[in-house]
């Protein structure tokens, strides 16, 4: 059976194959999800969870087969972000550059 599983990092899908073969017309079971809030389940958590040994067989635009929740651990560009300290560097460094250009005009005329 084919699984599809969001990339949020990269965009697309990764596609897993299992060895476990469903007959044509054959329901799959109803998947029990936890309702977090009032209006229901995150889009995010939605979907059957995937067996294990199931392997990478591929990469696409569109999802193929069964849906598998998000995997978060492919959320690799939010440990990536510049910390405070580093980012309030970047901008007062920023506005330094930006007043010398101002002070350097200014002295010119």
């Amino acid at each position: 059976m084919r699984y599809s599983q969001w990339i949020p990092d990269r965009g697309g899908y990764a596609y897993y194959e299992t060895r476990e073969r469903r007959g044509l017309g054959d329901d799959l079971p109803v998947p029990q999800l936890k309702q977090v809030s009032d209006i229901g389940v995150a889009s995010t958590d939605v979907g059957r969870s995937m067996p294990l040994g199931a392997k990478l067989v591929g990469y696409g635009a569109v999802a193929v087969g069964s849906i598998a929740p998000l995997d978060r651990s492919g959320l690799s560009g939010i440990g990536s972000l510049p910390s405070s300290s580093t980012l309030l560097l970047g901008v007062l460094a920023a506005a330094a550059a930006a007043t010398g250009v101002v002070v350097v005009r200014k002295l010119k005329r």
